[in-house]
C-alpha cells in the first residue's frame, strides 16, 4: 500500500490564468448579480408574497360580508384576544422568533377552545325550566342560543384560521411545525 503513495507525483500547476468567459456567459453572470437577491432579503420576499395571499383571502372575506361576523356575534370579547394574539404570532415570524410562533400557535387552538366552551357556558346560562311560558320567553331563548353558538363557533373558526397561518407561515419560511 504505502509503495503505491510513493509512486505518485505531484502534479505541475500551471501559472497560467484561466480563460476568460464567453461574451454570452459574461452577459449571464451580470444579469444574476444584477438580480440577486441577499439572504435576508429573501426571506423578507418569501414572507411578504405568502402572507400577501392570505391578506388577500382577507380582504375577499371582507368584500363578500364576511370579515366583521365574528366580531359582531361574540359578546365576549374573545374574536378580539385571538386575533390581537395571531398579529402577535405574524410579528414573531417576521422576525424569525420560532419558539414564540410555537407559543403562540399553541395558544390559538387552546383560546379556540375557551372560546367553545365559553359560548356553551352562555347558551346555557339563559335556558331554565320556568322559561317557555309566552313567546317573549321563547325568544329570549332563542336569543341566548344563537348569541352562545355563535361565540362557540366563531371563536373556534378564527383561532384554526389562525393557527393554519401561522404554521404554513412556520413551515414553508423555516421548515417548522407549530
Amino acid at each position: 500500500m504505502f509503495g503505491a503513495l510513493a509512486k505518485l507525483r505531484p502534479v505541475p500547476v500551471s501559472t497560467e490564468a484561466a480563460p476568460a468567459p464567453s461574451p454570452a456567459r459574461a452577459q449571464q453572470e451580470r444579469l444574476f448579480r444584477a438580480f440577486a437577491v441577499p439572504a435576508a432579503g429573501a426571506y423578507a420576499a418569501r414572507f411578504a408574497v405568502l402572507n400577501l395571499i392570505g391578506a388577500a383571502l382577507v380582504m375577499a372575506s371582507w368584500a363578500a360580508g364576511f370579515l366583521y361576523r365574528p366580531y359582531a356575534a361574540d359578546s365576549s370579547g374573545m374574536c378580539w384576544l385571538i386575533t390581537v394574539l395571531f398579529g402577535w404570532g405574524l410579528v414573531s415570524v417576521l422576525r424569525q422568533d420560532w419558539q414564540s410562533v410555537r407559543w403562540v400557535g399553541n395558544a390559538l387552538v387552546y383560546l379556540g377552545m375557551v372560546g367553545t366552551v365559553l359560548g356553551l357556558i352562555i347558551t346555557v346560562s339563559d335556558l331554565s325550566a320556568d322559561k317557555g311560558q309566552s313567546f317573549e320567553d321563547f325568544k329570549s331563548v332563542v336569543t341566548s342560543i344563537y348569541v352562545g353558538s355563535a361565540t362557540a363557533l366563531y371563536t373556534n373558526l378564527l383561532a384554526c384560521i389562525g393557527y393554519l397561518w401561522l404554521g404554513t407561515n412556520a413551515h414553508l419560511l423555516a421548515r417548522q411545525e407549530v
